[in-house]
């Protein structure tokens, strides 16, 4: 999701939940009668007026189907999978276009983060996070590892996946240490 998407989500999000507090303080105002004479102000008889006709059930389902259409759809492009396949590599123009597989860079910086004594390499994946590529390796910790070596594993892995990408792509590499099922996070930013 880009910038603009996500400020517009925002701004969408908020409206929507003032609306919604608006409207949920207004009904606890109108039950606790601290609005007079609130049932005379309103005058809904145009709206329910309305229900009667054969044609008013037709209209509510249409909308609660749009309205439960759009809902799946903003969860879908929420819980859309954005690992990338191929990436581009840097000194790529526009009659062709240099391409790695982000599954071969993810294997050789594994190999790179599993020569520390006590690591074991559990795969991992590479997204794009808006113009920044984001590489995550996964690893499991002996409880008896030396953490110094492997800073330095983590530090190699990410000097591979630095060296793929090419020293101008910007990227982070975070390295995801595991050990049983707890998981210990240590980000390493180039």
């Amino acid at each position: 999701m880009n910038r603009g998407a996500a400020a517009t989500e925002r701004i969408a999000v908020l409206l929507v939940g003032l609306a919604l507090l608006v409207l949920g303080a207004g009904a606890a105002a109108w039950e606790r009668d601290w609005i007079p004479d609130a049932v005379d102000r309103v005058d809904a008889s145009a709206l329910l007026d309305r229900t009667d006709e054969p044609w008013w059930p037709w209209v509510v389902g249409l909308l609660g189907l749009v309205l439960v259409v759009l809902g799946l759809r903003w969860l879908l492009a929420h819980a859309r999978r954005r690992s990338l396949g191929r990436l581009k590599l840097p000194g790529t123009g526009r009659g062709g276009a240099l391409e790695a597989d982000s599954g071969a860079l993810l294997d050789a910086a594994s190999a790179a983060l599993a020569e520390a004594p006590g690591v074991t390499a559990r795969g991992g994946r590479i997204w794009r996070d808006q113009h920044e590529v984001v590489a995550e390796l996964r690893a499991g910790l002996d409880p008896g590892a030396d953490l110094d070596e492997v800073a330095d594993a983590a530090d190699r892995a990410a000097s591979v996946l630095s060296a793929s990408l090419g020293p101008q792509a910007p990227a982070r590499c975070r390295v995801l240490l595991v050990r049983g099922r707890r998981w210990t996070r240590r980000t390493r930013v180039r």
